[in-house]
């Protein structure tokens, strides 16, 4: 089984390599794109560990899996945003979503919150099931991507924590 670790400023690398896979073998889950976070420079990974917490699962001395969680700046004081949360498909059904998720609500916890939100693509059934199993529920709020297109809205879920 994998084991879950807190990403800290010398892991940097570890995250990159994770969190491109998982922009190249799943593009249409993530807001961002590879071909945008395959060009930053080293310093702009080494700051975005620093900004977020990130956990990885670990097999040996690889990543197998990622997420992220933050406050972002325009949310309630009492909510983190799980980001980026991605297993690579050769290890999916294991259960590493879900350790990694409850490192991500320990974590909330331990940073004031009592909320854990997350935004998933509406077309994204795969991701939507597992954080149901997870105990998230639909909002009702909606993130528009891309202007004009409704349909295609993102849907904002959250959970106690």
């Amino acid at each position: 089984m994998a084991e879950i670790i807190r990403a800290h400023d010398d892991d940097w690398s570890l995250v990159r390599e994770i969190r491109l896979r998982s922009l190249s073998s799943d593009p249409a889950a993530f807001g961002q794109s590879w071909d945008k976070e395959s060009t930053y420079e080293d310093k702009v990974w080494q700051k975005r560990v620093r900004e977020a917490a990130w956990f990885l699962a670990m097999e040996d001395t690889q990543p197998v899996a990622v997420v992220a969680a933050r406050r972002e700046a325009d949310s309630p004081e009492n909510e983190r945003e799980l980001q980026a949360m991605w297993v690579t498909p050769g290890s999916r059904k294991e259960g590493i979503a879900l350790l990694l998720a409850e490192a991500v609500f320990e974590w909330a916890k331990e940073d004031g919150a009592d909320t854990v939100t997350l935004y998933v693509g509406p077309d994204n059934t795969g991701a939507r099931a597992v954080y149901d199993s997870l105990g998230f529920e639909d909002t009702g709020d909606r993130w528009v991507v891309v202007e004009d297109d409704p349909d295609g809205a993102w849907l904002k879920m959250s959970r106690s924590v």
